[in-house]
C-alpha cells in the first residue's frame, strides 16, 4: 500500500441542549471517505493557536474546511472560534501552498478568504442537483449531489485565476477552483454519498498545476 498522506479537517461547533456544553463534531463518513481516498484524517480543534500547532506538527498534504454552522454574516449560528480557526488555517495553507478543499460552509469561507461575494440562493436546502460543467463531466461521482445551503457565490465576484467548475440546474455556482491557490470549493456534501468524496478529491488533484 502506498504511503498515506495527512488531511487536517475542521469541525462544526454545536451547543448541547440543556447542558452548558459545546462540542466540536465531524460526520463519521468523513473519516471513512478520506481513508478510502488514501488519506489519514486529523480533526482540527476550534482553538486557533492549537490548530496552528496541529498544522505545524502534521504538515498536512490537504486542509479541508468541512460543512455545518453558518459562515459569518449568513445566519444566526455564529461560531467565532471556528471562524478564527478556519481563517488561520486558510492563511497557513496559502503561505505554504497546501491544497484546500472547502465543502458547503467551508466553500463559503474559502470564497470569502479569496475576496468573493456570497449571495442568497433559493431551492438549495435539502435538495439534490444535477451538475453541469467541467467537474461534472470529468469525475466518477453520482449524477446528483446533496445540497444544504442558503448562500452561494456570486459568479461575477470570482477574482482572476478562479474558475467555475460546476453549476446546478438554476445556474448557481456549485464548484469553483484556483490552480494557483491549489484550492477547490464545492457547495454540496460529497461526504454524504458512497465513493463521492474520493471522486471529488481525484478531480481536485487533477486540477492542480
Amino acid at each position: 500500500m502506498s504511503e498515506r498522506r495527512m488531511a487536517l479537517i475542521t469541525q462544526r461547533r454545536d451547543s448541547v441542549p440543556g447542558r452548558p456544553e459545546v462540542r466540536d463534531a465531524l460526520e463519521d463518513s468523513w473519516a471513512s471517505g478520506l481513508w478510502e481516498a488514501g488519506w489519514v484524517p486529523f480533526p482540527a480543534v476550534n482553538v486557533a493557536a492549537a490548530a496552528v500547532a496541529q498544522f505545524e506538527a502534521l504538515r498536512p498534504g490537504l486542509v479541508i474546511l468541512s460543512g455545518g454552522n453558518d459562515a459569518p454574516g449568513t445566519g444566526p449560528d455564529a461560531v467565532p472560534a471556528r471562524d478564527e480557526t478556519e481563517s488561520v488555517l486558510l492563511s497557513l495553507a496559502a503561505r505554504t501552498r497546501t491544497p484546500v478543499l472547502g465543502v458547503c460552509r467551508g466553500a463559503q469561507m474559502l470564497a470569502r478568504f479569496a475576496g468573493m461575494r456570497l449571495v442568497p440562493v433559493e431551492g438549495h436546502v435539502r435538495a439534490r442537483h444535477a451538475l453541469t460543467g467541467p467537474l461534472a463531466s470529468a469525475w466518477r461521482g453520482p449524477v446528483q449531489v446533496a445540497s444544504f445551503h442558503h448562500w452561494g457565490v456570486a459568479e461575477d465576484s470570482l477574482p482572476d485565476g478562479w474558475d467555475v467548475l460546476a453549476r446546478s440546474e438554476d445556474g448557481a455556482v456549485e464548484a469553483f477552483a484556483s490552480r494557483e491557490r491549489r484550492s477547490l470549493g464545492v457547495l454540496w456534501h460529497p461526504e454524504r454519498a458512497p465513493h463521492h468524496l474520493p471522486a471529488v478529491l481525484e478531480v481536485m488533484e487533477a486540477y492542480e498545476p
